[in-house]
């Protein structure tokens, strides 16, 4: 009888051992399964002109700004990321939660510029969702007296270039330039004479880029002049952002946008001839009277475009500042613009406008606003539709797969885990078989 305690012991005590070492392998499962083959690399072609939809997602963070881009190719952008509150962090998770399945990260960050009602959680964004490429400011993040931070891109800031102090800015700037298993980021100083900056991709009709226009100077007195001026175009339809940009900054653009015209030089400021018109204008600093100037919107639309725009305002319900202004909300209803073009987050929460084939047209594309097919149409591509021909193969990357049984990835907390659970049965029955036999022999 002592003998069968003894035994039954130890097999116990095996198959905690043989638990415990199977979960401390499973620390090293990336190794071990490079190791074993488990886990290989596999050199794929990135993605180029897929066809596919372009989402723009106006998402309600209450009184801030947060906007997600997914493109045609499926690469992502977000730009901004509200205030820095656990609410404004929940709306992110919601969001992205029921957009995307399986999101890791994003293509691209932009931070427009340092308010905190900006740049608050996308620091939180970030951490979750590392971003590829990020564009900041031209603002050096200091921290705080109480807890002072070195900006890990002072370098690429302009010599003298203004400092903000505050743990929100500099957490977000933290967040940009943090390393991670799968990639190493790159960051830069918005910059829009800077070529290399434009976000494009896809092929044919499929081409679809997000350019920079401002801002055109180094330094601001307002924070909110940093913020780019920027256009997203795919198919014929174009939609326009600008952060908090306010009058210094849309006056700069609008300067260079006139001289553009009689500058003879060739430039990306040509694009807008008397004849450009966008289809959608985010509204500058939530709806202010101080952004989206009649110069700005008339550099845009056409005179008669401009009632027809889709007019996006980020703001939140019952708001301190009083956003949006009634000065700007009289100046688009001065315009002729309906009621339905002025889309605003406070009322409708997350706003979504997506340029996607058309059903009732054959191989068309059309604009919608959720749901509802709008009745504006795609001007005229200012970027070329057929980009030059690739002087280079075509650009991969190494990425690592895994076996699979059907649609099951063979990972090393499985294989190590079944081999356990088999293990585990087979002395589990041993135990109970041997009582049994031994209460049989008795009979006898």
């Amino acid at each position: 009888m002592a003998k069968v305690k003894t035994s039954v012991i130890v097999q116990l005590a095996i198959l905690v051992l043989a638990a415990v070492a199977a979960g401390v392998s499973c620390i090293w499962s990336h190794e071990i399964e490079l190791k074993t083959g488990l886990l290989h690399e596999e050199e794929v072609i990135l993605a180029e002109g897929i066809s596919g939809s372009l989402s723009v997602y106006y998402v309600d963070v209450g009184q801030g700004d947060c906007t997600v881009i997914s493109l045609p190719d499926g690469k992502t952008i977000i730009i901004d990321g509200g205030e820095n509150n656990k609410k404004t962090e929940t709306a992110i998770d919601s969001f992205i939660a029921e957009t995307f399945t399986d999101f890791k990260y994003f293509d691209y960050a932009i931070l427009t510029h340092p308010d905190s009602d900006h740049c608050g959680s996308l620091d939180y964004a970030l951490e979750k969702y590392p971003a590829r490429v990020s564009y900041r400011p031209n603002v050096e993040a200091v921290g705080t007296n109480a807890n002072p931070t070195v900006d890990p891109g002072k370098a690429d800031l302009s010599p003298g270039a203004v400092t903000k102090n505050t743990a929100a800015y500099a957490k977000c700037i933290t967040a940009m330039y943090a390393e991670n298993a799968d990639f190493t980021p790159t960051v830069y100083v918005t910059d829009p004479a800077d070529e290399n900056q434009t976000i494009s991709g896809g092929e044919g009709d499929d081409y679809y880029s997000l350019t920079f226009f401002s801002p055109l100077s180094k330094d601001y007195s307002d924070w909110n002049d940093y913020s780019p001026i920027m256009i997203l175009e795919y198919r014929g339809f174009k939609f326009a952002m600008s952060g908090d940009a306010e009058k210094a900054n849309e006056a700069e653009f609008v300067a260079k946008v006139n001289a553009a015209k009689t500058d003879g030089v060739t430039d990306k400021y040509d694009i807008f001839t008397d004849d450009f018109c966008v289809n959608a204008i985010k509204t500058g600093h939530h709806g202010s009277r101080t952004s989206t100037s009649q110069a700005y919107i008339d550099v845009m639309t056409t005179e008669d475009g401009a009632k027809n725009v889709y007019y996006i305002i980020s703001c939140g319900d019952g708001n301190s500042y009083g956003h949006p202004h009634s000065e700007t909300l009289d100046k688009l209803d001065g315009m002729n613009v309906p009621e339905a073009n002025i889309l605003r987050t406070d009322k409708v929460g997350t706003i979504t406008l997506t340029v996607k084939e058309d059903g009732e047209e054959g191989d068309g594309y059309a604009l919608f606003y959720g749901n509802s097919k709008s009745d504006q149409a795609p001007g005229k591509p200012s970027q070329p539709s057929e980009p030059e021909e690739p002087t280079e193969p075509p650009e991969t990357k190494t990425v690592y797969v895994y076996y699979k049984l059907g649609e099951i990835d063979i990972t090393w907390p499985l294989v190590v885990w079944v081999a356990y659970a088999i293990f585990a049965v087979l002395v589990l029955s041993n135990l109970l078989v041997k009582p049994q036999a031994k209460r049989s022999g008795r009979k006898r």
